[in-house]
């Protein structure tokens, strides 16, 4: 319960930490440069609504499109040719802003002729200075010939500037004639975020200077004959302010006024939002409305235009190009049949649109710019826009504490499955997660315009969940294995448990081949005192015992490889030229803090004896199947039990075979006990008592040595009768010396020695 309530709480703050880095505008920033751009282009291209038409201003257009060279001509597009220009002809300036107004009132007259729906001019008609002429002011008479065709037209909309002056928003100052002639003017202000990037654009500028923007007013334009019904809808639901809007869509074109009265729309629902609830719910209900479907559909996008944000995110049809265009030029020379055919009952919106440059002026990248595509123009920006709010199909973007809540479950469940499954069923199991989720937020933001985040909850959350998870994971495995190894050295050394490790999967192949020291303990009268204790209380008793032992053993760098009842077997790798030195050192403290320990039990009842032989042996695991023992095998191991067993005899506590000494013999006092024929042993083995270090060395210690080295060499020299004096002597002064008591038992008894080796049954 705890490692599941511990998993969970884990993985909620994995969320929650995610989550939080929400709070910061550089990351909201990157799931809108990379999240959207990348929703766009899994997307792809859209067809975008039939009703909309570009006619671009460019270099090339300026370049096909000529006047006549003289002046007054020129400036009265008097005589206006398309194509290559002819001697008498000039092209017109490449500027826009330079061109003589009367070429963009024929444009107007020829897009009123066919039908044109809607005209909005991107262009600023800025106040010109007066240009004189033969006949007066050249500039004057080409705003009257403008405004005329405005007017003539009827549903033809301009642009305004939003400019500081000294502090304060203000609109820039439009030709007076021009701006009464419009149905109305208008501002676009983009939004451009990091690099140019358009993304967002506003319906109406809330801020400053307050007023719809151009896409706003170029819908209510578009769709005027709706107005009468929304005007409708608005006297019943929005209060008696509402009474103050034109009752109808002659009249909203008469006074010319659409800029104020879509403002005065968008205060009246902004500021009751239970009008905006009435209304709503009124315009959506199935069968409310009686008008034909064209006209709900009309009036349904002017509730959503001003029941709506005031800056929407721009639903990209694709990469420049993708909303049709016709290049100015070609309108001109483009006959009224197919005038008719390409712009009736359709918004065209003009616009400055440069593709030739390298470097273009009111372009603005998107999430398809790229090398290979240039950035989109404002005028085609301004007719996407346009677009969005005719079909209502504004990319609509999750509130923020939904993107905190999704970041939040994709670092939660992340990490909850990476936790409880197994690594790679874990894996799969996100890949597929991920892939659904791309799957969903792509079917939503192209079917329904829905934007849900992915950069942070694939790119960030689940991948901090799951890195965190297998961390975890592997810092837990790690700690467990690490306990693990730490738990085996008490069972075999630490360099064998790396070597176990290493070949886990041929357990029984794990060797080690070396020339070791070999000590085996025995406890003498353990087996009577076992007899009087509960199991408990022997294995707190042996315990206590080896832990005696085992901390000299491992001070010294041996190890102990086993342990049988009160039995130990030491192991002294040869891996350094002071081996000898710490076995005989560790045999004395062993010696010693066994005694201590006997001399704390009731009686003094326990007596620990040690044998020691050098050798080659093999250290390997012996067993099979499921059950295995590592322990080191050779002849050494099975000698030094047979000298341990010959302590009893001797009544000795500490015996070395000869070559376990090795260098040791001059900082110990070894006494030379002689040749022996140990029991199920075919070769002699010469034996010497430990008896302490020679600087602790007594002088009784000393003489005892000397003499009983004396008597062993009659025995070597088979002077059976010299040393049988010799020890029977020794024993008059050290009556308790256990080996002198040994030979005389031996040479009384008439025993051959074999080859100058005592013969032990």
């Amino acid at each position: 319960m705890k490692s599941r309530l511990f998993t969970v709480a884990a993985g909620i703050a994995v969320g929650a930490v995610c989550a939080s880095l929400l709070a910061f505008p550089q990351v909201r920033n990157l799931e809108q440069e990379v999240g959207l751009g990348w929703l766009f282009k899994l997307r792809g291209p859209a067809e975008p609504p039939d009703q909309v038409v570009l006619v671009l201003i460019n270099q090339e257009a300026a370049s096909n499109i000529s006047l006549p060279r003289d002046a007054e001509e020129f400036h009265r597009c008097r005589d206006l040719r398309v194509g290559v220009p002819p001697p008498t002809h000039q092209s017109l300036p490449s500027m826009p802003s330079r061109w003589p107004r009367c070429v963009h009132a024929q444009l107007v007259d020829k897009l009123a002729a066919a039908g044109a729906g809607l005209i909005a001019f991107d262009v600023l008609f800025r106040q010109r200075p007066p240009l004189p002429g033969v006949s007066g002011d050249l500039n004057a008479w080409q705003d009257e010939v403008l405004a005329k065709a405005l007017a003539s037209a009827g549903r033809v909309l301009i642009a305004q500037k939003v400019e500081v002056i000294g502090g304060q928003e203000t609109f820039s100052e439009l030709s007076p004639v021009l701006a009464d002639a419009a149905l109305g003017s208008a501002p676009f202000p983009l939004i451009a975020e990091s690099g140019r990037r358009a993304d967002r654009f506003m319906t109406f500028k809330e801020s400053g200077l307050v007023t719809p923007t151009l896409p706003a007013i170029a819908l209510q334009a578009y769709v005027i004959d709706a107005y009468p019904l929304l005007a409708e809808l608005l006297a019943r639901n929005a209060g008696e302010t509402a009474m103050l809007l034109p009752k109808t869509a002659e009249e909203l074109e008469a006074n010319r006024h659409l800029q104020a009265t879509s403002l005065l729309i968008r205060e009246l629902l902004r500021n009751d939002p239970e009008a905006v609830r009435r209304v709503r719910a009124e315009v959506y209900k199935p069968g409310s409305l009686s008008a034909a479907a064209t006209t709900t559909g009309q009036l349904r996008s002017l509730v959503a235009l001003y029941t709506g944000d005031g800056t929407r995110l721009l639903n990209l049809y694709g990469p420049a190009g993708t909303v049709p265009a016709v290049s100015y030029d070609q309108v001109l020379a483009l006959s009224p049949e197919a005038m008719s055919s390409r712009f009736r009952g359709r918004a065209v919106f003009v616009g400055f649109a440069e593709t030739l440059q390298t470097e273009q002026v009111e372009h603005f990248a998107t999430a398809f710019s790229s090398g290979e595509s240039p950035d989109l123009s404002g005028v085609e920006i301004a007719a996407t826009a346009f677009s969005n709010l005719l079909t209502d199909r504004t990319i609509r973007e999750l509130p923020q504490q939904h993107w905190l809540v999704l970041t939040f479950l994709a670092g939660l469940l992340s990490y909850l499955v990476c936790a409880q499954w197994r690594n790679r069923l874990a894996l799969a199991i996100m890949v597929v997660a991920i892939c659904a989720y791309a799957g969903a937020a792509l079917y939503l933001f192209a079917n329904v315009d829905v934007w849900v985040p992915v950069v942070m909850p694939m790119l960030v959350a689940a991948p901090a969940g799951m890195l965190t998870a297998f961390s975890w994971k592997y810092w837990t495995v790690h700690k467990q294995r690490a306990q693990l190894r730490h738990a085996f050295t008490y069972f075999v050394p630490g360099e064998v448990v790396s070597m176990l490790e290493r070949n886990a999967g041929q357990i029984g192949g794990s060797q080690e081949s070396l020339e070791c020291a070999c000590v085996a303990t025995d406890a003498a009268n353990f087996t009577p005192l076992a007899e009087t204790m509960t199991p408990e209380k022997l294995t707190e008793f042996l315990n206590g015992y080896f832990e005696t032992l085992f901390g000299r053993v491992a001070d010294h760098g041996g190890f102990v490889s086993d342990i049988v009842g009160d039995a130990m077997l030491a192991i002294w790798p040869h891996r350094s030229a002071d081996t000898h030195l710490h076995v005989l050192q560790a045999l004395l403290e062993m010696r010693d803090a066994a005694q201590k320990f006997n001399e704390r039990l009731a009686g003094n009842r326990l007596m620990t004896r040690f044998g020691v032989d050098w050798g080659r042996v093999a250290l390997t695991t012996v067993g099979a199947h499921a059950h295995y023992e590592y322990r080191a095998v050779g002849d050494a191991v099975n000698t030094a039990a047979r000298i341990q067993e010959f302590n009893k005899k001797l009544g000795t506590r500490v015996l070395l075979s000869h070559p376990a000494i090795g260098d040791a013999a001059d900082k110990f006092l070894l006494r030379d006990l002689g040749h022996f024929l140990l029991r199920g042993k075919s070769n002699a083995v010469r034996l010497y008592e430990l008896l302490d270090t020679k600087a602790q060395a007594t002088g009784e210690q000393l003489e005892l040595c000397a003499r009983f080295a004396e008597a062993i060499e009659f025995i070597a020299g088979a002077q059976t009768g010299e040393a049988l004096s010799g020890f029977r002597a020794i024993q008059g002064a050290f009556p308790a010396d256990g080996p002198t008591a040994f030979y005389l038992r031996y040479l009384e008894s008439g025993a051959m020695l074999q080859h100058g080796a005592l013969v032990v049954d």
